[in-house]
């Protein structure tokens, strides 16, 4: 009875983080608004850019999605058919984007999209919308084409690693003996024919999960569109800036309609598709994958010219906003005679912290002490829950298991700027001392990343041989004993992996961030760089401070994510 109880402890503990805040921040807002959270979806009108923010959400959602599989599919094809040099390497290139935070990923594209940039050397100004841009946006009648068309192609590049990472595996593990016996078929003679009647129904699921989660990334995305569409407003965006305002009696109504109407609808249509994609990744998990990857490759052969030549541009497509980003922090731009210099300038007044209320030694040691505590405190709930649900299955409590399961996953239902709202509302509500309290971006932080930590340990949990507990019981073992001594160390890959991933997404955390902090001495990296580019540029080293910024954070984040490939498995058709 006791072990019972504590096992229930992780997870009441870890669902009270989750729910007590936002269901505060949800009785305050419809407090203020007098409205239900369904009927404030149809009030979202009385906002002034509510009804324009949920099309161009959805809009911007889709065409992203569909653009990342144009670009994704032709990759993970021939990375998974083929037999590559340093595979591994390839692969790390091709993800590292999506590991990469999105204020970096802002700052890397709007080094490729600035006046002087990349792209504007070569006469496509998206940026400023002139010349060939600005005569397809007044052709197609619609406004900052180049900002949104800048949009389409971050979000493909951020999430261009799920479509490699859901579907290349599938394509590198199956049998080739099961095409080799459909060229057999008189069905089976004509390539459109082998596309649409088997390579289809095998990569059906992964192709559309991975649609799935471009989808959500993309309908959640608020560095990217405050940056390269600014013109532009998502709901995420939208909240971002007007939550401030909210749950304020009698001021600004509209905004805590606002709030509460998006985050509703928000919650909804995520949920709905994270609904979907599992139906999706479980009916896949009763696919069995008959050979390994190597076998495959080599069964197959070296590439031809076109998917070297493919896989070569989408590496550099990866690699180069990154790169320019870094670029950007030493090339200096002169106002007076519009030519450039190189000096490492802008590095000396970043860890200075001459423009700001913090520099990048301070804001670093903020992010790290989050990540710290996001840490520990996401890998020890996380730890625990993922035990708990494996604890119900094992004795035949797999209803409870699956509730628990699916509570489990609520964050990943909500965005970085619906949680930093939750938390806001939720402490103004009981404790508003609170936010004098240096450790508060912790709680938001380990809300996000506490579902990754356990969908990593939870299957390798389910893997474990319960042959092992039985043999340390044999020699006497106590719980603590067989805990320590066998079960710690089966799971040391997935519990690394988890604190690697924890860390970096903390570190990288944005939305709810720039929602509790904003300006102060507590800044985060990434809050930091947002400061920076929101200052005037009058003085020529701002931008170069905020790429020299958005490089230590993106080599942080890097190092982390090296660790993190170090120990995962590579496993098929999942991320």
């Amino acid at each position: 009875m006791n072990t019972t109880v504590g096992r229930g402890v992780p997870v009441a503990l870890y669902l009270a983080m989750i729910l007590v805040p936002l269901v505060l921040a949800l009785e305050r807002l419809m407090f203020v608004t007098g409205m239900n959270p369904i009927q404030a979806i149809f009030h979202l009108d009385e906002h002034p850019f509510g009804v324009d923010a949920v099309v161009f959400t959805f809009v911007q959602a889709i065409l992203s999605a569909t653009l990342t599989l144009m670009l994704g599919l032709p990759i993970a094809w021939w990375l998974g058919r083929y037999e590559w040099k340093r595979v591994g390497i390839i692969r790390a290139a091709l993800t590292l984007p999506f590991v990469t935070p999105t204020v970096v990923a802002a700052m890397g594209f709007l080094a490729l999209i600035k006046e002087g940039g990349l792209l504007d050397s070569i006469g496509i100004d998206l940026r400023n919308e002139t010349g060939i841009v600005g005569s397809f946006s007044s052709m197609i009648g619609v406004e900052h084409s180049g900002h949104i068309i800048a949009l389409l192609l971050a979000h493909a590049w951020f999430n261009l690693a799920l479509v490699i990472r859901f579907v290349e595996p599938k394509i590198s593990t199956l049998p080739p003996r099961y095409e080799d016996a459909f060229r057999m078929l008189p069905i089976g003679h004509g390539r459109v024919n082998r596309l649409t009647q088997f390579w289809w129904p095998m990569l059906r699921t992964s192709i559309l999960s991975a649609f799935v989660f471009t989808f959500i990334f993309s309908f959640t995305s608020f560095a990217l569109v405050r940056w390269l569409a600014p013109n532009m407003w998502t709901l995420e965006a939208l909240m971002a800036v007007e939550g401030g305002a909210a749950g304020i009696p009698g001021y600004r109504v509209d905004v805590s309609v606002l709030v509460l109407g998006g985050a509703t609808l928000q919650g909804l249509v995520l949920l709905s598709a994270l609904a979907l994609a599992g139906r999706w990744q479980q009916k896949q998990s009763n696919e069995i994958e008959l050979v390994s990857e190597n076998f495959s490759r080599n069964y197959i052969g070296k590439p031809t010219t076109v998917p070297r030549i493919g896989v070569f541009v989408a590496t550099v497509y990866a690699l180069t906003p990154l790169f320019l980003m870094v670029l950007s922090s030493v090339r200096i731009r002169n106002r007076t005679s519009d030519s450039y210099r190189w000096s490492l300038d802008a590095w000396d007044y970043a860890f200075r912290g001459d423009l700001t209320y913090a520099s990048i030694p301070e804001a670093l040691t903020n992010s790290l002490v989050y990540a710290f505590g996001c840490l520990v405190m996401s890998c020890i709930l996380g730890f625990f829950v993922a035990q708990s649900i494996h604890s119900l299955e094992q004795n035949g409590r797999t209803r409870f298991a699956q509730v628990v399961d699916l509570l489990s996953m609520l964050p990943l239902a909500l965005s970085g700027v619906m949680v930093g709202l939750g938390v806001l509302l939720g402490i103004l509500k009981i404790w508003p001392v609170l936010f004098s309290w240096y450790a508060l971006p912790i709680l938001p932080h380990a809300m996000l990343t506490t579902p990754f930590v356990v969908r990593i340990l939870l299957p390798a949990m389910r893997e474990i041989d319960s042959d092992y507990d039985d043999a340390g019981k044999v020699l006497g073992y106590t719980i603590m004993q067989r805990f320590v001594r066998i079960k710690l160390p089966l799971l040391k890959p997935q519990i690394v992996v988890a604190a690697a991933l924890s860390m970096a997404f903390s570190l990288g955390e944005f939305g709810a961030s720039w929602i509790l902090l904003r300006s102060g001495a507590w800044d985060t990296l990434p809050v930091l760089v947002d400061q920076l580019m929101s200052r005037p540029k009058y003085f020529e080293l701002v931008e170069p401070i905020a790429m020299a910024t958005a490089t230590v954070l993106m080599c942080m984040t890097f190092l982390l994510f090296v660790i993190a490939e170090r120990f995962r498995s590579h496993q098929g058709g999942g991320f």
